[in-house]
């Protein structure tokens, strides 16, 4: 008898091993400070304990706050720019002159009163408390002085009554400020051009020579160099002492170290031609690219010659019949809607009885009635006159429309005096709107080869912000009282300064004077409801710019594809698209409009979402029709196409039965892009008053 052996698939156990247990501290002991591959990939707060890590988190909060707290200490100090704060008043019965006379203390520091320029403005100067504070005001009835010295006060002093608060001209004022965010190119054109000194204090970030500066309604303008003056509000002013009398000394500050400038004048850098930034601000298109074919006339009629030949279809028909009755004939066994005709006839045959009843329902009417006059009122002739007809005419159209819209969104009436097919040829249709492919790049218009595209915005955005914040920037630092040469600056900017309008100028980012496609978010104001239809020009103030241009608006989904909408709607946030100056988000957005007697009425805010000429808006446009005589799965539709002879009858076929009463609708897209309208130029507003009415009681005749 053999024995029994194990083949070579035996179950192999695991030996028992000897020793004592070992714990995780011994296993760390013999590593000897050595980490396993799956520790060293966990985070750092993971390892930490939930005490220690909330003791991080306070330490971190701790740390912010208190960076926060030196960047505000730093302002109006001896290393730092002075403590700006704008005085705003918020009722019309508020005296600035008295306002003005009770904050210079000449017990609290000296004061020194800005003499040029029509601007209400002094300096506050206290070696006592080691600060300054330059105080500067601005009516709520000049909305851009307002906004403009808003983007650059630390603190905004708003002045009310003691019995009312604020005004309407106050409250619209408020609204405004706080869509913004709260701590013009106007002349005639002129050829003559020349270099601009700047003098004052960097604030925000340190300032190189080599970036562009963006002066508020006037334009980018490149810089030659930069000096270093002396402050002309030290705190701790120079004491020279008399060399005939050394017990007597004088101070140097404001008007007498004007003298002194030129002498201890410093320059801190020149433009480097080969580092500065460029002025360029649109791509120069090279028309031998080709990078889009468009054809020519020639080739678009051959096109249609050849498609017309090609659709003909050569049928058998019954002798005597015309070539629009062929048309109707199908290939399969069906019957012909050559009977609508009958039906047409008899239905106009019905409409005129009940016409003629209607007329003699309406005389009998008519001779029952009697006819009463009213009288008018007073002042009715003077309110007339008052009234533009025309104005009123163009609104109650846009009501209408706006109202429409509402009711039946995008639907359209089919044209009579051109046929469908040539009307809506550059539309097509989409299995699902949502799902169905669209391919961005495809028949971009002529304008998109002028604009710059990122090939990854957040990415861009992300490198230039980080290189702010790490690396050092050459040039003039916080703080310092500095004198700018800007260079090519037009006359009628120095004409505008003169006359009394505050000089804010911006240095630019990388990228921030080329032209691109921008979105931005933006929510209906509620104190504005008249209707605001798309491509209809807007006055934008977006972050530290202000322009002209008619946008387009679109529903603010997550899909690629985003549905054009005709009017600004009041319950749904919206996306504005135009074509403008590259400005990188996060950045306040705010909507005006201009209306024929020249004041601005803010009608949306909200904030920029992105620059991408990719985004597509996606016009769409809904054919409605109704069925005339129905059949199994086909039925005759008429009133949605209007070919001649047909009567706007269509055959047509679907996957089930249809109804009587149902309605034959066909969505036929197309994307829209916004056109090249913008215009840096915006015009002053004319200053908000309170209207203040008249009332009369008219005199009425009594029986």
């Amino acid at each position: 008898m053999a024995a029994h052996r194990s083949g070579p698939l035996k179950q192999q156990n695991k030996a028992h091993k000897g020793g004592r247990h070992r714990g995780r501290g011994s296993a760390q002991r013999d590593g000897k400070g050595r980490l396993a591959l799956k520790t060293l990939s966990k985070k750092v707060r993971k390892d930490l304990s939930k005490v220690d890590q909330r003791h991080r988190a306070s330490q971190l909060r701790k740390q912010k706050k208190e960076a926060v707290l030196a960047e505000k200490r730093q302002l109006g100090s001896k290393d730092g720019p002075p403590h700006q704060i704008l005085v705003v008043p918020l009722h019309n019965r508020i005296s600035l002159p008295e306002v003005f006379r009770l904050l210079q203390d000449r017990d609290t520091g000296t004061v020194h009163l800005n003499e040029w320029g029509s601007t209400h403005s002094f300096m506050l100067l206290c070696p006592r408390l080691k600060h300054r504070w330059f105080f500067t005001s601005a009516r709520p009835g000049d909305l851009h002085t307002v906004l403009d010295m808003a983007k650059v006060a630390d603190t905004i002093l708003f002045l009310l009554d003691p019995l009312e608060g604020w005004d309407s001209t106050g409250d619209y004022c408020l609204s405004c400020l706080f869509a913004q965010g709260l701590p013009t190119y106007s002349n005639e054109e002129n050829n003559l051009v020349g270099t601009l000194k700047i003098s004052g204090y960097v604030r925000g970030q340190a300032l190189n020579v080599n970036s562009l500066l963006h002066i508020i309604g006037h334009g980018d303008f490149q810089m030659k160099q930069i000096d270093a003056p002396m402050d002309p509000f030290p705190l701790n002013p120079r004491v020279i002492k008399s060399p005939k009398d050394p017990g007597m000394a004088m101070e140097i500050c404001a008007t007498d170290a004007v003298a002194d400038m030129e002498e201890d004048l410093k320059v801190l850098m020149k433009a480097d031609p080969d580092r500065q930034e460029s002025l360029q601000t649109e791509v120069i298109p090279d028309p031998m690219e080709g990078e889009q074919t468009w054809p020519t006339e020639e080739e678009l009629s051959e096109a249609n010659d050849l498609l017309k030949e090609s659709s003909k279809v050569v049928k058998k028909v019954p002798k005597g019949t015309s070539s629009y009755q062929a048309e109707w004939i199908l290939d399969e066994d069906g019957e012909s809607g050559g009977e609508g005709d009958e039906y047409d006839d008899i239905e106009h045959e019905d409409f005129m009885e009940e016409e003629s009843q209607d007329e003699g329902s309406e005389k009998e009417e008519e001779e029952e009635c009697e006819t009463v006059t009213i009288g008018e009122s007073v002042r009715d002739d003077l309110y007339d006159e008052k009234v533009d007809e025309e104005a009123e005419g163009k609104m109650l159209e846009k009501y209408k429309q706006e109202r429409l819209e509402e009711m039946f969104p995008d639907e359209v009436d089919t044209p009579r005096d051109v046929a469908a097919r040539i009307r809506f040829q550059k539309y097509r249709g989409l299995k699902s709107f949502r799902t169905s492919p669209w391919d961005p790049k495809e028949n971009l218009p002529q304008d998109y080869a002028r604009i710059f595209q990122f090939q990854n915005f957040i990415n861009t955005r992300r490198r230039i912000f980080k290189e702010i914040e790490e690396k050092e920037v050459e040039g003039a630092e916080v703080g310092w009282y500095v004198t700018l040469h800007v260079s090519e600056v037009p006359v009628s900017v120095v004409e505008h300064f003169r006359r009394g309008a505050p000089l804010i100028a911006f240095s630019l980012l990388p990228h921030e004077q080329k032209m691109s496609v921008l979105n931005m978010v933006v929510s209906r104001h509620p104190g504005n409801t008249e209707p605001v239809k798309a491509k209809e020009q807007l006055i934008f103030h977006c972050g530290f710019r202000r322009f002209r241009a008619s946008p387009l608006f679109s529903q603010h989904t997550a899909a690629d594809k985003h549905k054009f909408q005709r009017f600004l709607t009041a319950d749904l946030a919206l996306v504005v698209t135009v074509y403008a100056p590259i400005t990188f988000p996060p950045a306040s957005v705010m909507l005006f409009k201009q209306h024929s007697n020249g004041m601005h009425s803010l009608i949306a805010t909200g904030h920029l979402l992105s620059v991408d000429p990719d985004r597509m808006v996606i016009k769409r446009v809904v054919l409605s029709g109704h069925p005339f005589k129905i059949f199994t799965k086909m039925a005759v539709v008429r009133y949605m196409f209007f070919n001649r002879g047909t009567h706007g009858h269509m055959k047509c076929s679907f996957d089930g039965k249809l109804k009587s009463q149902d309605t034959v609708l066909m969505n036929l897209y197309k994307r829209v892009f916004p056109k090249w309208t913008y215009d840096p130029y915006v015009p002053e507003p004319v200053p908000w008053v309170k209207s203040e009415i008249s009332s009369t009681v008219p005199e009425m005749d009594m029986e």
